[in-house]
């Protein structure tokens, strides 16, 4: 299992310093989809520069571009998408969080069923990039209170599996899941078979180990699934550089006893 921080770029060197495999940088201000490509080439070389790989990005798609509703613009869409993987490949980037609760957001008066298909289309989009540059594209359901399409992870898992296509996959995330406050860890380990990366904090989206989340138990679960490839902290921290170490050592110490008691 590989470890990273949610951060923005300045932060890269307290993360590697601290020992961190990875950040997980924004993908609309890092791989400036809407940029040209000689603004792309000096931030490629930022990118490429840092202390530790930048192996995932979240912040997919900003909310002026929509995805679902009336005021969609497709080839604008299909351009970003295309870029956007295009540009993670190049920086050795492996994921991109699909969260973009502004951009899926379903405006007044547009149906589930049309947002549905304007999501499948979206994600196909993806599916299409990732024939040529490897990276998956997960769907990260958001808590009922920040979003009000696609919530869970059963939700997330249905839709990766309505796509049915590889780069497609299915994110949990355990703030969101707290939040709704109806889900269990079995729903990771029912989505176990399009799960591609986590996200974690602790009670109240702090930084792990200043709460009472059991990470133990979620490591545990992870374990079941089979799933061994990255876990990121999305967290609200009060302290960035001091709390970077103690919530690494919680988590691995957590990871630690998952994998003994297994």
């Amino acid at each position: 299992m590989r470890f990273g921080v949610c951060a923005g770029l300045s932060k890269a060197p307290a993360v590697a310093a601290a020992g961190w495999d990875y950040i997980e940088l924004g993908a609309s201000g890092e791989l400036i989809p809407e940029s040209d490509e000689a603004l792309w080439v000096e931030k490629r070389a930022a990118l490429l520069a840092l202390p530790l790989p930048c192996e995932t990005f979240n912040l997919f798609v900003p909310g002026k571009l929509k995805i679902t509703g009336p005021d969609t613009d497709r080839p604008a869409l299909t351009r970003y998408v295309h870029t956007a993987l295009a540009r993670c490949a190049e920086v050795g980037g492996k994921v991109i969080v699909f969260g973009s609760g502004g951009a899926r957001q379903l405006p007044d008066g547009w149906s589930a069923e049309q947002a549905q298909e304007q999501l499948l289309w979206f994600l196909n989009q993806c599916a299409d990039a990732h024939e040529t540059t490897g990276v998956t594209v997960a769907i990260e359901p958001l808590n009922r209170h920040e979003c009000n399409l696609l919530h869970t992870v059963a939700e997330g898992a249905a839709l990766a599996r309505a796509v049915g296509r590889a780069g497609v996959a299915n994110l949990a995330d355990t703030y969101h899941m707290e939040r709704n406050g109806d889900e269990t860890l079995g729903d990771i380990l029912a989505s176990a078979d399009c799960l591609a990366h986590v996200h974690t904090a602790d009670t109240g989206r702090r930084s792990p180990g200043t709460g009472s989340y059991d990470h133990e138990a979620l490591f545990r679960t992870l374990s079941a699934a089979q799933y061994t490839a990255r876990l990121s902290i999305e967290c609200t921290f009060t302290d960035f550089e001091a709390e970077l170490g103690p919530a690494l050592a919680h988590l691995k110490q957590a990871y630690r006893r998952a994998q003994s008691a297994g």
